[in-house]
């Protein structure tokens, strides 16, 4: 009895609480500052959530051209039970992307190993945040080109 109470111990410690984003599609590949209509990014990501709790979270992007400019924004709910393992998809939409002069490279760019960028491409890290404040690793854009 006691070994089938440990083992249940050891898979409820083994679930990490932290969501995690992986990017899977990012359109346009090239943006045009001086054209409404061509500088709007869109960024598809998978994610997973072991403890269903990402609804109410939020999903914070980093500009890696600035550490100044980070958007958070917040999650609709998602599980109909909590402390359900949950996967999907989420759409981020990102209007009005300018090309910005690039400056110091933000701590989460740095950490998801971001390369320097070159002057017109940009790089948007996407982290994500449960309700319960649990930070995932996050994942990063291919560089984004800036059409002149």
């Amino acid at each position: 009895m006691k070994p089938a109470v440990l083992l249940v111990l050891l898979v409820a410690c083994a679930s990490d609480p932290a969501p995690s984003a992986s990017i899977e599609r990012v359109t346009p590949e090239q943006l045009t500052s001086s054209d409404d209509t061509l500088d709007d990014l869109t960024i598809t990501l998978r994610y997973a959530d072991g403890d269903g709790d990402l609804g109410g979270g939020v999903v914070e992007v980093t500009d890696c051209r600035d550490g100044d400019v980070m958007l958070a924004l917040d999650i609709p709910p998602i599980a109909a039970e909590a402390d359900q393992h949950i996967t999907g998809t989420l759409t981020v939409h990102l209007n009005d992307v300018g090309a910005i002069a690039t400056r110091a490279m933000p701590q989460t760019c740095v950490e998801l190993d971001v390369a320097a960028l070159a002057d017109d491409t940009a790089v948007f890290c996407v982290v994500l945040v449960d309700a319960a404040g649990h930070r995932g690793a996050g994942d990063c854009t291919p560089p984004i080109v800036f059409a002149r």
